[in-house]
Parts: structure tokens; sequence; C-alpha cells
């Protein structure tokens, strides 16, 4: 397995209507940014490009990557939102649909909740959750069913309006909580259309959190002695407009010493 990931986080500014076929071209033209780029995983943020598992399993085979994607699933005539997951070959290795579904997802898109279950994700550099927005920073679950199962990097799709703090925040209290990389992916701030009415979403803030690279046993016991804030654990937030930024993301830290960490502060093994 590897020690460090390379990843993409795209934040997009979408067209207004979330389920605009636009959307699917314009997510292909950010995915033409990470050619050549040797790259692990590239994240969309959710329900972005919200359609095109054809056009996005070919992208993730031409760019020899792992692709997460916010996309509604059919399924008996119902609709989930899902983070979608298609290895290097373009094949969906599987999808996470959202449980926790507001008032807008269901009265626009009739959006049915999942059935809370989080299954981590094996792909070939180790195991990946991808719980959806709230799913993850506003109950303890997701995080807590993903830890029994020996994750190594949790990825967070959403879309954030609102609580944009709050969002990275709670993700900062998951990543201490479980010692675990953190990528949390949001859209760009635009100008969404819901029945004919504007709505401005302020958006962007991406990150990245994980805790710092540790090289020893006694590197990572000074590092621990000294700590007093996890605010450095943030290794990248963005702004608020449109980007494809690429993070490397250190696993090796988290799987040495995540027993260790949890022994010192009393969390469940």
């Amino acid at each position: 397995m590897k020690s460090t990931i390379r990843i993409a986080i795209i934040q997009p500014k979408p067209y207004p209507a979330y389920d605009d076929p636009y959307n699917i071209a314009h997510a292909l033209f950010l995915l033409d940014q990470c050619r050549g780029k040797k790259l692990d995983v590239i994240c969309f943020p959710e329900y972005f490009p919200f359609y095109g598992e054809e056009e996005l399993s070919k992208a993730a085979k031409r760019l020899e990557s792992y692709i997460i994607a916010g996309l509604v699933e059919e399924e008996d005539g119902k609709f989930y939102n899902t983070a979608t997951l298609f290895d290097r070959s373009g094949r969906i290795l599987g999808r996470q649909r959202k449980r926790c579904v507001g008032s807008l997802e269901r009265n626009l898109f009739e959006i049915t909740p999942s059935d809370g279950i989080y299954p981590a994700f094996t792909t070939d550099f180790g195991k990946i959750g991808i719980p959806v927005c709230i799913d993850f920073w506003g109950h303890p679950e997701a995080s807590i069913q993903l830890a029994r199962q020996d994750v190594d990097v949790i990825f967070n799709p959403s879309i954030f309006p609102v609580l944009r703090g709050h969002w990275k925040y709670g993700a900062l209290v998951r990543a201490f909580e479980h010692f675990v990389p953190i990528v949390g992916v949001n859209t760009a701030s635009f100008n969404a259309i819901f029945k004919g009415r504007k709505i401005h979403h302020f958006g962007g803030h991406s990150f990245v959190i994980s805790p710092p690279k540790l090289f020893d046993k006694e590197h990572f016991r000074r590092w621990l002695r000294g700590l007093d804030t996890i605010e450095s654990w943030v290794q990248r937030e963005l702004e608020d407009f449109e980007c494809v930024e690429i993070v490397e993301v250190d696993l090796k830290t988290c799987r040495e010493y995540r027993l260790a960490f949890k022994e010192r502060f009393g969390f469940p093994k």
C-alpha cells in the first residue's frame, strides 16, 4: 500500500440547475486539467455533475485514476444522492448513498434516504470512505462505522452554501476522534436556480485535514507532548472560486500511530 497519495480536489462552479446536462461537459473540461498528473483520486462535490456515468468511466480509464463523482442513482423507481466511485479501469467500484436527506432534496429531486450503512471501499492504495455531506460532519455514525473497518482516508463530497466553518470544525473533530485524514470537497460559489428562483450559494473552502507527517516513535512522542491545538491539521483550505487543486495526503503516519494516539486519549480502539 502507498504511504502517500496524490489527489485532485475539483471545486467546480456548476451551471445554475443542478441537473443541467452542461455540467457533464464542464466536469470533463475540469478533468482535462488532471492529465499527466499521476493522480490516485480525483474528487468532485455532491450532486456534481449529477449525471454522466459513461463519460466519467471513460475519463477514469483515460486518467488511470479513481474518480469520486456526485451522481443521482435510480433503482426500482427511487432516486438516491450518491458518491459514486470509479476505479482506474473505469469500472464502478461502489456507491455511497446519502442517509440524511434534506427537505430541498426530497422536494426537488425526490431523493430517498439510504439504509445508513457506510462501507470502506478497497483500492490499490488502501481503504477509503465517502460519506456524503452532513452524513459525515453532522452525525458520528458514518465515521464510527468506517473507523471500525480500518479506513485509511475519508472523502466528504458536499454542497455547503451555509455553515462552511462548522463543516471544517466538524471534520476536525472526526479526524481527531479516529486519527484519519479527511478530504472535504465543495462547489465553488455560484447562483443556483430552484423552481425559477435564483439563490446564491456561498461555496468554496474545500479542505484537506490530516495530522503532520511523523518520522519515528520519538518524533511522535515529542509532537504529542506539545499538542495544544489541532488547527494545524488543516493542511490545505481553498478559496471561494472554481479550481482544481492537487494535494498529497500522508497515509503512513495515521496507519503507524493510530492505535498509540487513541490509547493516549482513551478513544476506543
